[in-house]
C-alpha cells in the first residue's frame, strides 16, 4: 500500500477526488452543526443504508441504492467544501479494488449483452462507492460505534419484521425437506438466502458492540434482544447463513478465549437436538454431499468449470443475461432449472471477469484480512481490539459463505458488504483504531 501511494496514479486520483470539492469551496456555504458527535453526512450515510435493508423486497428498486449513494457522495462533498477539508483519496480504495472495477466496465466490450453487464458493473460501483463514503467518514472508534449502534437497530427490525411476516403466514418462499415444504423467513429481503446473509454479517458487529458495553446490566439488556436475529436466521432455512454464523463466532473465540472453542462445538451440536425435525433435518443435509442434497451445485459448478477453461482468458461478463447466453451450450441437462448465476462468489468473478478479474477481485476480498491482522496488531489495549475482530468475524463469515452462493447476486447484501469493507479500510487505514 505505501508503494501504491507514492505513484503518481495515487495522486492523480487524489486531484480527481478533490475536484468537486474546490468546484464547490466558491459557494458561500455554512459549515453544518454535529447531533451525537456525527455530522448530517455521517447520519444521512447511516440512517440511508439503515433504510435501504428494511424497505420490503416488494417496495425495492435496485436503482434506489444507485440514487442514495450518489445523493450521499454529493451531500459529502457539500460537506467538505463547507468545512474546507481535503475529501479522502479514492486511491485508497486499493490498487486492487480500482482496477476491478475498471475491468467491470471493460468486460462490456466482449459481453453479449452490453446493457445486462453494465447493469451489474454499476451495483458493482456503487457498492464501492458505499464502501467510500464510510471508510472516508468513519474515521474514529467513536464514530464507528455509533454506526454499529445503528446497526443493532437495523438487524432487530429487519429480524423483528421477518418474524412477525413468518408467524402470520406472509412469507413466500418454502424450503422442501423430506418431501415436505416448510415455510422459509425472507424478511425484507425477498428469501431465505438473501435474509440469512445479511444477518450472518450484522449478527458479531452488533453482538460485538452489545458486550462493548461498560456495566453487566446494560451488556446483559442489549444482549438478549440479540435471541431475535438468532430466531430469524434459523427460520431461513438458509444453510449457507448458519455456517457464515457458525464461523464468524468461532473467529470471535478464537479471539477472546481458544479454549471456549471445543466446549461451545459441543454446546452447539447438542443444541442441535432441540431443535424442531425440519431443522434438524435442514442441519444434518449439510453433512450429505450428494448433488441432490446440494440443490445441484455440483452439476452446476462442472458445467460452469467446463465455460471457464474455454472463456478463462476474458470471461462471459457480467450479469444473468451473459451467464445464460454462455452457459446453454454446456447445460448438461442434469439439472431440472435455468440457473442465473454459478452459485459461487469465486467462480463467478473469475467466470464473469476472466482470470484478471477474477485475480484482483482476491487481491481485494482476501486481501482486507491482512490489513485487519495488522490493525489489530497496532491497538495495546486489548479491549479496543473487539472492533476490528467483530470486523474480521464478519468478512470471514462472507468469506465462507461465497463458496455455496453468489453471495454477491442480490444488490443489498453486495452494498451491505461493501459497507463492512469500508469501515474495514477506515479501521486500517485511519490510524484511529
Amino acid at each position: 500500500m505505501t508503494r501504491w501511494k507514492n505513484t503518481s496514479v495515487y495522486r492523480a486520483l487524489g486531484t480527481l477526488s478533490a475536484l468537486p470539492v474546490r468546484l464547490l469551496s466558491h459557494l458561500p456555504l455554512k459549515e453544518g452543526k454535529t447531533h451525537g458527535g456525527l455530522s448530517f453526512p455521517q447520519w444521512f450515510l447511516l440512517l440511508g443504508t439503515a433504510a435501504m435493508l428494511c424497505v420490503p423486497h416488494g417496495a425495492w428498486n435496485n436503482l434506489y441504492g444507485v440514487i442514495f449513494a450518489l445523493a450521499a457522495l454529493l451531500i459529502y462533498w457539500f460537506d467538505c467544501a463547507a468545512r474546507q477539508k481535503t475529501p479522502w483519496n479514492a486511491g485508497n480504495l486499493g490498487v486492487f479494488v480500482l482496477a476491478f472495477l475498471l475491468l467491470t466496465v471493460l468486460c462490456t466490450l466482449w459481453a453479449e449483452n452490453k446493457a445486462g453487464n453494465l447493469r451489474v458493473a454499476l451495483f458493482f460501483w456503487t457498492g464501492f462507492l458505499l464502501a467510500y463514503l464510510a471508510a472516508a467518514q468513519f474515521r474514529s472508534r467513536d464514530e464507528r460505534r455509533t454506526a454499529a449502534a445503528i446497526l443493532y437497530i437495523t438487524l432487530l427490525a429487519v429480524s423483528l419484521y421477518g418474524l412477525w411476516n413468518y408467524l402470520t403466514g406472509s412469507e413466500t418462499s418454502d424450503v422442501p425437506i423430506d418431501g415436505e415444504m416448510y415455510r422459509r423467513l425472507g424478511a425484507t429481503l425477498e428469501h431465505g438466502i438473501n435474509c440469512g446473509e445479511f444477518l450472518a454479517m450484522a449478527l458479531p458487529i452488533a453482538l460485538v458492540w452489545a458486550l462493548s458495553e461498560r456495566t453487566r446490566a446494560r451488556r446483559i439488556a442489549l444482549t438478549l434482544p440479540l435471541l431475535l436475529p438468532c430466531a430469524a436466521i434459523l427460520l431461513t432455512y438458509a444453510r449457507t447463513g448458519w455456517i457464515m454464523l457458525a464461523l464468524a463466532l468461532a473467529v470471535l473465540l478464537w479471539y477472546k478465549k481458544k479454549i471456549l472453542l471445543l466446549p461451545a462445538a459441543a454446546l452447539g451440536i447438542g443444541a442441535l437436538f432441540l431443535l424442531p425435525e425440519s431443522l434438524q433435518a435442514r442441519f444434518l443435509s449439510m453433512l450429505d454431499f450428494s448433488n441432490a442434497s446440494a440443490s445441484g451445485r455440483f452439476v452446476l459448478w462442472s458445467e460452469c468449470f467446463a465455460l471457464w477453461k474455454d472463456r478463462w482468458l476474458l470471461g462471459i461478463g457480467l450479469g444473468p443475461e451473459n451467464f445464460y447466453a454462455a452457459y446453454t451450450p454446456y447445460a448438461t441437462g442434469l439439472l431440472d432449472f435455468q440457473p442465473p448465476h454459478s452459485n459461487m462468489l469465486y467462480l463467478e468473478m473469475f467466470l464473469s471477469t476472466g482470470i484478471l478479474g477474477g485475480l484482483l477481485f482476491c487481491g481485494f476480498f482476501f486481501g482486507i484480512f491482512a490489513a485487519l491482522r495488522r490493525a489489530v496488531r497496532a491497538i495495546p489495549e486489548p479491549r479496543s481490539r473487539w472492533e476490528v475482530q467483530a470486523l474480521i468475524a464478519s468478512l470471514a463469515g462472507a468469506a465462507l459463505g461465497g463458496i455455496p452462493e453468489y453471495i454477491w447476486f442480490y444488490p443489498r447484501i453486495l452494498f451491505f458488504w461493501c459497507t463492512l469493507f469500508g469501515m474495514a479500510l477506515a479501521v486500517s487505514d485511519s490510524g484511529q483504531p
